[in-house]
């Protein structure tokens, strides 16, 4: 057994020198180098090490050869993503970009100027003499009306671009605008988004002038459709006396009416049956709506589609404009949206806060704060806290969350852009930010915004026709 023993532990050791034979070195008598051409040692120890890194390439894992293509390569790529991060100061126009010239056009023919030089530029783009300008466009008839705007190269190629376009001045004077001015000029004028429940105002028709609450915005943004004050006069101003043929001039619709607009009332169904009862349909739903003449009414309120550049968006309402779309909901209260009103009432309302008027904040972070206005600067209203934890301290909030505070018995004016201006009066009750005031003239109770008020210092008013003047000394009977 000691045999064997010592047997098998020589084979081990002998398999072992046999494949250590292959990773130790070559040695090589030098008596065999001298009958070896010239650099064949190198040669062969040069592929021996090539061998081994391919197979120690082959030995790693995906993991570890992407790690080493990383470090390889990894500068050139951070390189390459640095340069996607352009300074803002390097995208702003140069010297060497084209120049912008203000051309003179006819004011509100702008849009139809830059129509005829794009079409110029067209019809002659593959001829032998294209006209060599790169851009034109307007910036609007309500921003800067009277000019067109042509970027090229040279003033000779806006000159040829203009010349023999109708509405169009060139010759008269082409204005080079100066580069710092070009990034202005090139901003995209901010449009104003519509959303269900903002206030427009119609410009032309039946409803010219009408105020009117969005229901519904189109994707598309170019339509909405409207909720308004119908104004029906339901036949009377028709001539009974035409002919059937002449009062109607489509199925289903009749001529416009003659004289006088109709005042703004809810729908009739019950005048609406006395002389056009057969266009009179009952829509099936949860609200009451009709179809009558063509038009669709839910809850007596027209509703219809309008094109959004026959509306002006920009407006003001007033608070007797809006109580006429109020209506009374099952638990008693009314359907009237204060924010949704304050959201569209954009310009002109910080000028109705000035120093001294109790404020208080009733939207954002800070609502509830209370406190008197210190200073106005644009939108922003400094308010010096009376109440709570951050008494005597100052404060900024814009005008947007801001309503005015009174208290029933204060001595009040409508300042406002009301039809009760200059109206004096005592305050009654208040609710939100509407207040309610009994005038010294006629011991009438009228409501109006908050905002439209301030304190008065002694009474006034329009007086009404009586023998008595203002602090006249009378005896009660």
């Amino acid at each position: 057994m000691a045999f064997i023993d010592v047997e098998a532990e020589v084979d081990d050791e002998d398999e072992e020198e046999e494949l250590d034979d292959d990773d130790a070195p070559d040695e090589t008598h030098p008596d065999d180098l001298l009958d070896m051409p010239a650099g064949t040692d190198n040669d062969d120890r040069r592929h021996r090490e090539l061998d081994r890194q391919r197979e120690l390439a082959a030995s790693m894992d995906a993991e570890k050869q992407a790690q080493a293509l990383k470090e390889r390569y990894g500068r050139n790529r951070a390189t390459a993503s640095d340069l996607s991060v352009i300074p803002q100061r390097l995208l702003l126009p140069s010297v060497d970009d084209p120049s912008i010239w203000g051309v003179r056009a006819k004011p509100g023919k702008e849009r139809e100027v830059v129509f005829a030089i794009m079409k110029k530029f067209q019809d002659r783009l593959h001829s032998r003499e294209p006209l060599r300008i790169i851009s034109a466009f307007e910036r609007g008839s309500h921003t800067m009306a009277g000019y067109i705007y042509v970027e090229a190269r040279r003033q000779e190629d806006v000159l040829t671009a203009c010349d023999g376009i109708n509405f169009c001045y060139p010759r008269s004077k082409t204005q080079l605008i100066p580069i710092a001015e070009m990034p202005d000029l090139l901003k995209a004028p901010e449009t104003k988004q519509l959303k269900p429940g903002a206030w427009v105002r119609i410009k032309r028709g039946t409803y010219a002038g009408d105020i009117a609450e969005v229901l519904d915005v189109e994707t598309n943004g170019l339509e909405v459709t409207l909720k308004i004050i119908p104004r029906l006069s339901y036949g009377l101003n028709e001539d009974i006396n035409a002919p059937a043929s002449e009062k109607r001039k489509r199925p289903g619709g009749f001529q416009a009416p003659v004289g006088p607009r109709p005042p703004q009332r809810l729908f009739s169904e019950v005048e609406a049956k006395k002389k056009h009862g057969k266009f009179l349909v009952p829509s099936g739903g949860l609200k009451k709506a009709f179809n009558y003449l063509g038009e669709t009414y839910e809850e007596g309120f027209l509703v219809k589609n309008f094109k959004l550049q026959a509306l002006e968006t920009e407006v003001q309402p007033k608070l007797e404009e809006i109580q006429l779309f109020t209506t009374n909901t099952e638990d008693g209260g009314e359907s009237l949206d204060l924010a949704a009103l304050y959201s569209t009432i954009k310009a002109g309302v910080a000028s109705s806060y000035l120093p001294g008027d109790n404020v208080e904040i009733y939207q954002g972070e800070q609502q509830g704060v209370q406190g008197k206005a210190v200073s106005v600067h644009k939108d922003i209203v400094q308010i010096r806290v009376t109440e709570g934890v951050l008494r005597g301290q100052i404060v900024e909030a814009p005008f947007k969350v801001l309503r005015k505070m009174f208290k029933d018995g204060d001595h009040v004016k409508v300042v406002g852009g009301s039809k009760y201006r200059d109206e004096v009066g005592m305050v009654v009750k208040v609710v939100e930010d509407r207040v309610t005031l009994l005038t010294d003239a006629n011991n009438q109770e009228i409501t109006v915004f908050s905002r439209d008020l301030r304190e008065a210092a002694d009474s006034g008013g329009a007086v009404g026709f009586t023998k008595y003047d203002l602090f006249d000394l009378v005896q009660l009977e």
